[in-house]
């Protein structure tokens, strides 16, 4: 008898998150470098941006390889949806996904593209701006192609839903995606770079967080609005918000996504006008956690929505 397997089960939902994780974080990584770094006016700038320029790359590679990976187990758990559990790996039923489908177009877009950004990624220098702008090039394209399949490209007028999709996803990179490499590989690089006393490390992260509050305050205006676009799309009024399965789903990333507006505020009214004080830099350490564990959870509920039915459906 065939098992059954869809594009709702856990395996897909979770191949679906990681590869939401690997757009939002290589969109973040770039975020970072332009938006925030380069805006940086703290003690020993060029230092930090060169320290910073040293160890994304690495991050960047991660995530493609990441991303490669996920396009892999994406294909084959497509099969699996398709064909069922108990029906082999073919020659025939690969070829049918790839070249005779619309999905097939989107996954030879985002594995391409993957695999263009971890060739690419060994290969960034502090000052080589076409490498960087290549792989920027290269990760936009791996993002864009993440909304062809699913609830966009069923829509009315899919190139409108696809972009307002790919904006979302902009907005998340932009705002969470940047805070997770600012809290992994910024504050750390200004953390470690040689220093005259303590003091200085304090004055650094409070410069970094004061570049950083700017670029996130648009891209977390740009990620309200396109999910509020999107949810009044899908949902075409506020009844079917409690009252269908996919209308649910959405409440319960909204409940994490008020944590992380509410960790954000935090960080924005309480924390960052203390910064520069050791005390104030313990507590961002904690709320930008707190923000980044509920993001993570947006994430994988995402995941989730991506498959369920609309209402009506």
């Amino acid at each position: 008898m065939e098992s059954y397997f869809s594009v709702e089960s856990p395996t897909f939902v979770a191949i679906r998150a990681v590869l939401s994780v690997c757009s939002i974080g290589l969109l973040g990584a770039f975020a970072l470098r332009w938006g925030v770094v380069a805006r940086y006016v703290g003690p020993d700038a060029e230092g930090v941006r060169a320290a910073v320029d040293e160890r994304l790359p690495r991050w960047i590679d991660w995530l493609g390889i990441a991303a490669v990976a996920a396009s892999v187990a994406r294909l084959i758990a497509q099969h699996a949806a398709v064909f069922g559990t108990d029906v082999a790996l073919s020659r025939d039923a690969v070829a049918t996904l790839l070249f005779r489908s619309g999905w097939g177009k989107a996954w030879w877009v985002a594995t391409l593209a993957a695999v263009t950004i971890t060739w690419i990624a060994p290969r960034l220098r502090p000052r080589s701006g076409v490498a960087w702008v290549a792989a920027a090039a290269a990760t936009l394209l791996f993002v864009t192609s993440q909304p062809w399949s699913g609830h966009p490209a069923a829509a009315d007028v899919p190139w409108l839903a696809t972009s307002i999709q790919l904006l979302h996803l902009i907005g998340a990179g932009g705002w969470l995606g940047s805070l997770a490499l600012l809290t992994a590989v910024a504050i750390p690089a200004a953390t470690r770079l040689e220093v005259a006393d303590s003091g200085s490390i304090d004055a650094r992260i409070a410069g970094l967080v004061r570049a950083f509050s700017p670029t996130a305050l648009a891209f977390a205006a740009l990620l309200a609005t396109t999910g509020t676009v999107t949810a009044w799309r899908h949902l075409g009024g506020l009844l079917p918000l409690w009252q269908s399965s996919y209308g649910r789903t959405l409440l319960l990333k909204l409940g994490f996504l008020s944590i992380v507006l509410a960790a954000g505020a935090y960080n924005w009214r309480r924390v960052r006008p203390a910064l520069g004080e050791p005390r104030a830099t313990v507590r961002l350490r904690r709320s930008s956690l707190v923000e980044l564990t509920a993001a993570s959870l947006i994430v994988v509920v995402t995941a989730v929505l991506v498959a369920s039915p609309m209402p009506g459906e």
